[in-house]
């Protein structure tokens, strides 16, 4: 993906305890009380209890997760940094 490509992306929630979200790129961490994803240029994280990994779908990017439900938070740019793009900036 280009740098400047934007890809659409749609998250639904469901009742607290089922979270579908399209155009993710990369599974940054993940464990049953946060789960850390990175969509486009930004990033987004999902709280709560007992969360699992239902479904992931490389070719669309589609990632369906269940458990309690108590958080999403989007930022917009991704924290982590490569090594070489830290010294250079």
């Amino acid at each position: 993906m280009q740098k400047n490509e934007m890809r659409h992306t749609t998250l639904t929630i469901k009742e607290r305890n089922k979270l579908t979200l399209n155009g993710v790129t990369y599974i940054a961490e993940f464990d049953e009380h946060y789960i850390i994803l990175d969509v486009s240029d930004a990033r987004i994280t999902v709280e709560g209890e007992g969360l699992k990994i239902e479904s992931l779908s490389r070719e669309g990017g589609e990632i369906e997760i269940s458990g309690k439900i108590d958080g999403v938070f989007y930022q917009k740019e991704k924290k982590t940094k490569s090594f070489l793009k830290g010294i250079f900036g």
